[in-house]
């Protein structure tokens, strides 16, 4: 009987415990998804960086090698659509669909 009194508290404990620590370490999921319509400027195909700027607002912007490019090439002026995420403080393109020259 004393036994069985010992390992239910102790389980509690433990069970708190955990529970705790879980709740202290619990990190907010990253953002994904993001998206952007506009211009591209400040094309670096060296360093895979571009700026996507829109009437309201410029993004700095990075491709890497899963990026999907799709609709031609990129190059300064084309009108984009480009999702990306946040990755390491950098957002990065993960699609960059081109839309063709902005229309003036």
């Amino acid at each position: 009987m004393k036994s069985s009194r010992i390992i239910i508290i102790s389980l509690a404990i433990l069970l708190m415990v955990t529970a705790a620590y879980s709740a202290t370490t619990t990190k907010a999921p990253a953002p994904h998804g993001k998206s952007v319509h506009g211009t591209v400027g400040k094309l670096d195909e060296s360093a895979k960086t571009f700026t996507v700027t829109s009437a309201k607002k410029s993004w700095d912007l990075q491709w890497n090698d899963a990026t999907k490019v799709s609709g031609g090439t990129l190059k300064d002026g084309e009108g984009v659509t480009v999702r990306y995420m946040v990755h390491a403080g950098k957002n990065v393109a993960t699609s960059i669909m081109i839309a063709g020259p902005k229309k003036s």
